[in-house]
């Protein structure tokens, strides 16, 4: 069964009476447990491919179904709560809280959640655990280096033990080095608990990993490669 399909997505946006044509007529089905790239250059549409995926944005037209559930048929609620429940970010600008710690910016999207505080730190930490940086915990962002605070964001994506992990150019600002080990902690994960990962890259070293690529261009797929 997949847990993402789009049938015949479209994003149009207008910049002043002009329609921009952002997505046109995407149709993916994504499978359990796949490592998944979403490829093209700079304006390609992929960020925003990432965005209707995730139930950021609304598509113009066209079918989303995340894990069988059709999107289109739901309120601004409901795609709230499953993005709460089955879909975790992560982004190349990190977007942690700053006045938080790393286990503060980890547990905050648990507060949705039916767990008491024991409950809830236990989860976090465990999450810390997985991703190495445990012992930074009471950390800020700005005590920590590119590669920790990415770190704590991937943390952040699994607390909620989501079945979809979203990344939006997670290597981008961080070096040749701490961009490979980050995506060696991403591949274990995926790996371990089939969690789907799907990337809007340009990152040859993400292709390399990733078990299938879809390239776009111009807003449309140009190719499938396995």
């Amino acid at each position: 069964m997949d847990v993402v399909k789009t049938k015949n997505l479209n994003k149009d946006f207008f910049l002043g009476k002009t329609k921009i044509r952002a997505l046109i007529d995407i149709n993916i089905s994504v499978e359990k447990g796949e490592f998944l790239a979403i490829a093209g250059p700079s304006g390609s549409g992929k960020t925003t491919l990432l965005n209707l995926i995730g139930c950021i944005d609304l598509p113009t037209s066209g079918i989303i179904r995340i894990d069988s559930i059709d999107t289109n048929r739901l309120s601004s609620n409901e795609l709230a709560n499953l993005r709460a429940s089955k879909i975790g970010f992560i982004f190349q600008s990190f977007n942690l809280i700053p006045v938080f710690s790393a286990l503060e910016n980890v547990e905050y999207p648990l507060f949705k959640k039916k767990k008491n505080k024991k409950e809830r730190k236990e989860i976090v930490m465990k999450a810390l655990e997985d991703v190495g940086i445990e012992k930074f915990a009471k950390h800020k962002p700005d005590e920590l280096s590119g590669g920790q605070r990415q770190r704590v964001a991937i943390a952040r994506a699994l607390v909620t033990n989501p079945k979809i992990i979203l990344a939006d150019e997670p290597t981008a600002n961080l070096d040749q080095k701490t961009g490979a080990t980050i995506l060696d902690i991403m591949k274990k994960i995926n790996e371990e608990h089939k969690t789907v990962f799907i990337f809007s890259t340009h990152d040859s070293k993400i292709m390399s990993m990733a078990n299938r690529i879809i390239r776009i261009r111009d807003g449309a797929i140009i190719s499938r490669e396995v």
